[in-house]
């Protein structure tokens, strides 16, 4: 079988050469194992925190030689657990490899149903990003009718997902994006505009998008992008951040200068409310139940862009960090359904 392993540690923004794909023994699952086949793989941005050579972020650290951390649609080939059976659909942090052989006490397996949307809606809108999307607007962003939300890499997985949902809610909604393409396919999902960051008059933008101020600002990004934002937040805006893609891979200090001081004024001015969290930790299990009805409904669209092949892996997960055209989730299509 094919995986993918790490290759060295990334200094920066990761690069294809940072990995190899290599053959490897098929797996066979001992007593307490299941052996699965990949069928759709994750690219998360938040991988990226897994490869620091010092771990400064999560649980996770893989180092050169093993194979990638990351999430992935499977079917049950083989089942020594009673609580699995051959031919179930399951969602798990099983890696970059075409079959695996886990203990579900170590790595936990969600069953999925497969009839309900695509498998790999549970990578996506019916998995952590959907949990994330369902905490930055309900459970800590607070939305309601009449409010002007922002959400900033508006086209990720988060951000498509995060819109739609504040739609729902009665918002008007505002994607922060790169690119007038991907600002297009932000307003196709419905939110009420986007403003492209990479043109030259953004925050002028950004401001005749918001006349009357922003509520809430979801934070995926950072930098200039955030700088631009914060000026436009009204008194006792919420900040959820769940995630700032513009400094991953940077460590604990950036070069300067020193914006700090300016960030913490608006908190202080502005009764600023600021807080980090993990989506699927704070929304839970009953998030995707709600925004399963709501795809059921047709209140949510599911968006997705698909890789095929674990071989592209390694640059398609590159090129999150250096510009890319892709709208919804990345996944890989790592073998046919």
């Amino acid at each position: 079988m094919k995986q993918v392993v790490l290759r060295n540690y990334p200094r920066g923004a990761p690069s294809a050469g940072d990995f190899a794909v290599e053959t490897a023994e098929m797996p066979e699952p001992a007593i307490g194992e299941v052996l699965l086949k990949t069928y759709w793989l994750s690219l998360d941005p938040l991988i990226r925190f897994s490869l620091d050579e010092r771990r400064l972020t999560g649980r996770a650290q893989v180092r050169p030689g093993e194979v990638l951390y990351g999430g992935a649609v499977s079917r049950i080939e083989a089942s020594n657990v009673a609580a699995f059976s051959v031919g179930d659909w399951v969602e798990g942090r099983t890696g970059w490899r075409e079959f695996a052989a886990v203990d579900p006490a170590v790595v936990p397996l969600r069953k999925i149903d497969a009839g309900a949307a695509p498998p790999s809606a549970a990578l996506g809108l019916l998995g952590m990003p959907g949990q994330t999307a369902h905490a930055c607007m309900i459970e800590v962003g607070r939305v309601t009718t009449g409010e002007t939300v922002v959400i900033s890499a508006a086209a990720g997985a988060v951000g498509t997902i995060a819109g739609q949902i504040g739609k729902i809610l009665g918002a008007r909604v505002v994607g922060i994006a790169g690119g007038p393409e991907k600002c297009r396919a932000v307003e196709a999902l419905g939110f009420d505009a986007c403003v492209d960051y990479r043109a030259s008059d953004y925050a002028d933008q950004l401001a005749a998008a918001c006349p009357g101020g922003i509520d809430v600002y979801v934070e995926n990004v950072g930098g200039a992008v955030t700088q631009a934002v914060l000026p436009l937040l009204k008194y006792q805006a919420r900040m959820p951040v769940c995630g700032f893609i513009a400094y991953y891979g940077m460590g604990l200090e950036g070069p300067g200068p020193d914006r700090l001081p300016g960030f913490m004024r608006t908190i202080m001015s502005k009764g600023l409310e600021v807080r980090g969290f993990g989506g699927a930790l704070v929304a839970g299990p009953d998030a995707l139940d709600t925004l399963a009805r709501w795809h059921g409904q047709g209140k949510i669209r599911l968006a997705e862009t698909v890789v095929e092949g674990l071989d592209e892996a390694p640059a398609a997960f590159a090129g999150i960090f250096s510009g890319n055209a892709n709208v919804g989730k990345l996944v890989v299509r790592v073998a046919a359904e």
